[in-house]
């Protein structure tokens, strides 16, 4: 292999570089410089082995640096990650699908925590939240009671406003919300005293 000749060079080198004496002449002295040389056609052997070589470590530093630009252009903020996603399907939108996109995509991006990905993420739990309590007002009115206990608890009551029931039946319920002082109360007079 070319890099074993090069070593067998250095070791070469290192040995007959300093003065040496032979047993037999103690007066004469030597010093050698040995080259050690492949035939030609090992020659060519060798140095086609050093350009494939190059060549592929040329390859993958290109590679990289590339997948480097990628990163810092499309990956660096998710906005502009979305650009690139909706540039990818401008030919065929009906390919284009966001949930890929939220699940395989956005975790690469370094910022994913933005407003809009909190946003959806916000959202999706309050969708899944409203899809398991269906359509039992009854449901409605405990899940809202709990929320409504939760906000009052950590002293957010300019919360409450957006928990106001849409529906007079919920008022019906016999679910009961705990008072400051104690006392339960129905959640038709916990809404109302809000």
């Amino acid at each position: 292999m070319p890099e074993e000749l090069t070593a067998a060079q250095e070791r070469l080198t290192l040995a007959a570089t300093h003065w040496h004496t032979s047993e037999d002449t103690p007066d004469l002295w030597l010093k050698a410089r040995v080259t050690l040389m492949l035939t030609e056609q090992e020659a060519d052997r060798a140095q086609r082995y050093q350009d494939a070589i190059r060549e592929v470590t040329l390859q993958l530093a290109q590679e990289h640096e590339r997948r480097e630009r990628f990163r810092q252009a499309v990956l660096g903020t998710p906005d502009a990650t979305r650009i690139w996603w909706l540039d990818r399907h401008l030919d065929d939108l009906d390919s284009l699908n966001w949930e890929v996109f939220k699940e395989k995509i956005l975790p690469l991006v370094g910022a994913a925590d933005d407003i809009q990905s909190k946003a959806e993420r916000i959202a999706q739990t309050l969708l899944y939240v409203w899809e398991k309590l269906g359509d039992k007002p009854g449901q409605h009115a405990r899940f809202t009671t709990t929320v409504r206990t939760v906000l009052d608890q950590m002293g957010w009551d300019d919360a409450i406003v957006w928990l106001a029931p849409d529906d007079p039946s919920d008022a019906d319920s016999p679910v009961s919300v705990r008072g400051e002082g104690g006392e339960s109360r129905p959640i038709a007079e916990a809404g109302t005293t809000r």
